[in-house]
């Protein structure tokens, strides 16, 4: 296991991970969506447990241990709500830039992340192809 850093909140990921993920919590808290982590790297005893909850119906979905990319430090679950949220929005268009990616289809909040398999946006568009929205005119000053 390479090193772990800790992000904010006391989550830890992955040294390249952690630090991909703090460039895009700045890019996104500079356009007004904070990215709150609640689960970041887990041991495989904190995956077997997730995962015999999961199985007796006490818990969400886990996946098995050895299975789950949480254990390599490279998965993060991100408080997004749902698939509405401003949150969510930010993250599947700018995500792809920082080397994430949303992996399980029915788990919004969970992305992981895969520089190497992630492929950038399109010059002019963000992750999902959509171009950027026009950016607003510079407010002048009005005199009286």
């Amino acid at each position: 296991m390479k090193s772990l850093v800790a992000l904010p909140g006391g989550e830890s990921l992955r040294r390249d991970a952690a630090l991909a993920f703090q460039r895009m919590s700045t890019a996104a808290r500079a356009e007004g969506i904070g990215l709150w982590v609640v689960s970041g790297y887990r041991t495989r005893r904190e995956q077997r447990i997730l995962y015999e909850r999961y199985r007796q119906g006490l818990g969400p979905r886990a996946a098995r241990p050895g299975a789950s990319n949480h254990q390599r430090g490279l998965a993060v679950d991100v408080l997004v709500g749902h698939e509405e949220t401003p949150t969510y929005h930010w993250l599947a268009a700018h995500a792809c830039r920082h080397g994430f990616r949303r992996t399980v289809p029915s788990e919004p909040w969970h992305w992981e992340y895969r520089p190497r398999s992630t492929r950038a946006p399109a010059p002019d568009t963000d992750c999902l192809g959509q171009p950027p929205p026009p950016k607003e005119p510079a407010r002048t000053a009005s005199s009286s």
